[in-house]
């Protein structure tokens, strides 16, 4: 419980939070790819798919995931011991696998990209990677 209200983490999941979906806003507006849209959307999810949200409380979902993912990752860095190299290493591929586990809910939405869209996936992984660096470096510990 401890690692879930650090003030690191707090810090790290709002920072890399933010960026990331500015990252993939950014992204969508320029190339019309939806990813930003996937990352806000909860059409998979039962009774939330039944609203309709504004976009700002839709982000902040995002930042509530973004904040379980980051203390996950900082509680498992805490107890193998992790050094700031196997921190990148394992912030990047876990968010890498979690992006590679989230993208097939595009067959869920018809506002998301389909499941079939490899720009979309290519972005969407590109996006993961950097979330899990920004995520590493954040939580680098100071040596």
């Amino acid at each position: 419980m401890k690692t879930l209200f650090n003030r690191q983490v707090i810090i790290t999941s709002i920072v890399a939070g933010c960026l990331f979906g500015a990252f993939l806003k950014v992204v969508e507006r320029l190339t019309d790819s939806r990813v930003y849209t996937l990352l806000l959307n909860v059409d998979y999810i039962p009774i939330i798919k039944n609203f309709r949200f504004p976009e700002v409380i839709e982000f902040t979902f995002h930042l509530i995931i973004s904040w379980l993912l980051t203390a996950i990752v900082c509680a498992i860095r805490n107890k193998y011991k992790w050094n700031n190299t196997k921190l990148m290493r394992y912030s990047v591929l876990i968010q890498l696998f979690i992006g590679c586990m989230l993208f097939p809910t595009t067959n869920f939405s018809n506002r998301t990209p389909m499941i079939t869209d490899f720009t979309a996936l290519s972005w969407w992984l590109v996006g993961h990677i950097v979330y899990g660096v920004m995520i590493g470096v954040l939580l680098k510990k100071r040596e």
